[in-house]
């Protein structure tokens, strides 16, 4: 073999074993995290307007999106215009419910949960103009219909101060759903009447997202689905109808519900049949 053959010979040899030895080291970190196998899938499919958010301090994962977009911790996002699809990639299922409660039901990229989708310029998710948690007492009030507790709800601080035990109370505030931070507007029902939310002034908007759930302090085997009913009356419109579940599981689940562009009010009665440790929380977001 003449030299300058066995010398090529040598360094292709030499760069299939550097290359072996990359792809073995990188099945073992697989095993260790399995969210870098889902994170080069998702490179694979997403472009320079795309953005992946990785939901835990994980730089390396963020590094490994490149050249994609990415940034890990998932920071205020009122206005994503520009951005074309939006990946969450978390260590659990749970570790979404930031993004859920924010931009809705979303797109599952791997069979465990630990990763979505969301179509934001497709499905008009670029920018919050109403989010309920931040109205209490202004555009979005409270009552209490029926039962013991029976009454409107004044707005005490930053809480509306229903009749009744201190969980009647109405908030937003930061809870946990399957071990995971999310903040919401915690809202315990009653079994012998309605917790009623009404929402003025509400601008026009393509879409209601949000997310809803029991909080891990509520979460009990037998436990039952809570339902919050949305009637949304919208200018020039006839009503927009939908319900909402909370079914007896940890975690929270994301809701959408496409809207016509116009202006109006809504309602939200949020009941169940037994209100035992029914500690129930959501998010109403409008965007466009």
């Amino acid at each position: 073999m003449r030299p300058v053959a066995r010398d090529a010979l040598g360094v292709l040899v030499g760069a299939l074993a550097l290359g072996g030895a990359w792809w073995a080291l990188e099945r073992a970190r697989e095993k260790t995290d399995p969210r870098r196998a889902v994170v080069r899938t998702i490179r694979r499919e997403a472009g320079p307007r795309d953005l992946v958010v990785v939901a835990d301090e994980a730089p390396e994962l963020v590094a490994l999106a490149s050249p994609v977009p990415a940034l890990w911790g998932v920071p205020q996002m009122d206005d994503v215009h520009g951005v074309r699809r939006l990946y969450g990639v978390a260590p659990q299922p749970a570790g979404l419910a930031p993004l859920l409660g924010r931009f809705g039901l979303g797109a599952a990229v791997d069979r465990e949960g630990r990763a979505a989708r969301w179509e934001v310029a497709a499905h008009h998710l670029g920018r919050v103009v109403f989010d309920a948690s931040r109205e209490l007492g202004a555009r979005v009030t409270a009552e209490r219909v029926g039962g013991a507790d029976n009454g409107p709800c004044p707005l005490e601080g930053a809480v509306l101060g229903c009749h009744g035990p201190e969980w009647n109370r109405v908030r937003a505030e930061a809870h946990r759903f399957d071990g995971a931070e999310f903040r919401c507007i915690y809202a315990h029902p009653q079994t012998d009447g309605t917790l009623t939310f009404h929402f003025a002034d509400l601008p026009p908007a393509r879409a209601l997202v949000g997310a809803v759930g029991i909080d891990d302090a509520g979460w009990f085997p037998t436990g039952a689905t809570v339902t919050a009913h949305l009637t949304l009356r919208l200018a020039g419109h006839p009503e927009v109808v939908r319900d909402v579940r909370a079914v007896n599981r940890k975690g929270v689940a994301g809701y959408r519900v496409e809207l016509p562009y116009a202006g109006g009010a809504a309602t939200m009665t949020v009941t169940t049949p037994d209100a035992g440790a029914r500690q129930f929380c959501f998010t109403f977001v409008m965007t466009e």
